[in-house]
């Protein structure tokens, strides 16, 4: 029940930072802030492949909340711990990102691709679609919340 909360409570802050205006700011500003959020999500990416515990702390903020593939819900500390076991990772890219800011909170979108391989050395692909939220403190975007839904396309009919 506290976890659903506070996710509403996440949602509730995302949409006044959607809803308020935007002070005055250049096309090339809007560029570079949309770079950082990208850069931001692909080293938390990167970081997983490579399982770097000490950048994952860095760019995953201490409040941070995810729903994985499974719908399950866990924290920052669950995270790393996940990352620590999860299968060797052959290949890991950031395929498609889109990305919204609203002052120094940030959405980004897309989807990732990974090959790994399990410990019988059998090797598996994934494909996910991801969905972030970002907040900018100290000058550096750190992610707040994730949510990442295997993806499987749909046959062509």
């Amino acid at each position: 029940m506290l976890k659903r909360i506070t996710l509403i409570a996440l949602v509730c802050t995302l949409a006044v930072g959607f809803l308020s205006p935007r002070a005055s700011t250049s096309f090339s500003e809007i560029d570079k802030d949309n770079d950082e959020v990208q850069q931001a999500y692909r080293a938390y990416v990167t970081a997983w492949k490579l399982k770097d515990i000490a950048a994952l702390r860095s760019v995953i903020s201490d409040d941070y909340m995810a729903v994985n593939f499974e719908g399950k819900v866990s924290d920052k500390e669950n995270e790393i711990a996940t990352a620590k076991v999860d299968p060797e990772w052959i290949s890991m890219t950031v395929d498609e990102i889109h990305t919204r800011q609203f002052g120094n909170t940030a959405i980004a979108s897309g989807f990732i691709s990974a090959q790994g391989k399990r410990k019988d050395g059998s090797i598996f692909s994934a494909k996910v679609r991801f969905l972030a939220a970002l907040v900018k403190r100290d000058r550096i975007w750190q992610l707040v919340a994730t949510q990442s839904t295997s993806f499987k396309p749909v046959p062509a009919s």
